[in-house]
């Protein structure tokens, strides 16, 4: 038991380690970037820590819910291919039953421990823009078109966070009215971001960049407070018009355009290996025309049409 405790302790005081090295990091950024002003909010400090700590449990959720994902259209294709007509083998029937009752309990367990680092993506998307920022801020001429081109990245990634903040927030109920109002907001918010950054290629850019981050900075610390219907200034949004969310649209045309490609090779005849090669070759293909370069985050879409067991 006090081995236990001691190894939690120590846990404890690393990833605390984690978390202050990423305050400290974000204060040189901010420093760099002409806000040594600001002060940052201590519910932003509390907010990185926690998702600090929340990273590894969030990381092993994800992998068991699509191992149990895998496992059961697994269980369906023997049962209805190796096995039909048939009943399987109790010991198949056993060892299936103990390995989804592990997973869905590992699932359980990791769940709350990392919902803390799902609820705090937009907060961790903006630390991570604000680090492009600076970066760009200080590259060499050599340097600064790949830097450039990481602060573009990290935009769409923080722009796609802004976008479910009222998902992943944990205040908002699945059908409550608030909902609409609070995607008109995020639009608005996106469509701020992007005419910041638009003004990379035709002002000053280290003057653009600085913008970018105090825009990025104040949407953290409204969203740490609460405040995902203001996540900025309401005169500063006036008259721009809401980008829409479209990210359920690529979605659903992902796996009709995966499913389809992958009915498609059935009728080739092909080996199984190469059934196998083709559709995950194909699979992957459309996710990156669809999602450009956060595709990787959509793998598990194309897990349910991989040919063969």
């Amino acid at each position: 038991m006090s081995l236990n405790i001691s190894l939690r302790a120590r846990w404890g005081r690393r990833v605390r380690g984690w978390g202050d090295e990423s305050v400290a990091e974000l204060r040189g950024d901010l420093d760099r970037l002409g806000y040594g002003w600001w002060p940052i909010p201590p519910r932003m400090k509390v907010a990185l820590r926690h998702a600090s700590a929340a990273d590894l449990p969030w990381f092993f959720f994800m992998l068991a819910a699509v191992m149990l994902a895998y496992v059961v259209v697994v269980y369906f294709v023997i049962v209805l291919g190796l096995y039909r007509g048939r009943e399987p083998h109790w010991h198949w029937l056993a060892a299936w039953a103990i390995l989804v009752t592990l997973l869905m309990k590992l699932c359980v367990k990791t769940r709350g421990a990392g919902l803390p680092f799902a609820r705090n993506q937009l907060t961790l998307a903006c630390r991570a823009t604000i680090r492009a920022c600076a970066e760009a801020h200080g590259a060499s001429h050599a340097q600064r078109p790949e830097k450039l081109f990481a602060v573009g990245a990290a935009l769409r990634r923080l722009e796609g966070n802004v976008m479910r903040a009222h998902r992943r927030s944990g205040t908002v109920a699945f059908l409550s009215p608030r909902r609409r109002e609070l995607k008109a907001h995020a639009g608005q918010v996106v469509a701020k971001l992007r005419e910041a950054e638009a003004a990379l290629d035709h002002s000053s850019q280290a003057a653009a960049l600085s913008e970018i981050a105090g825009l990025v900075a104040t949407i953290a610390e409204q969203y740490v407070d609460g405040c995902i219907g203001a996540l900025l200034p309401k005169p500063s949004l006036e008259g721009k018009k809401p980008v829409r969310d479209r990210e359920l649209l690529r979605v659903a045309a992902a796996v009709v355009l995966i499913a389809g490609g992958v009915v498609g090779l059935a009728f080739l005849g092909l080996p199984d290996m190469a059934m196998a090669a083709a559709g995950t070759a194909w699979s992957v293909l459309i996710l990156m025309a669809l999602f450009g370069s956060n595709w990787a985050s959509h793998l598990p879409v194309f897990e349910l049409f991989k040919p063969g067991p």
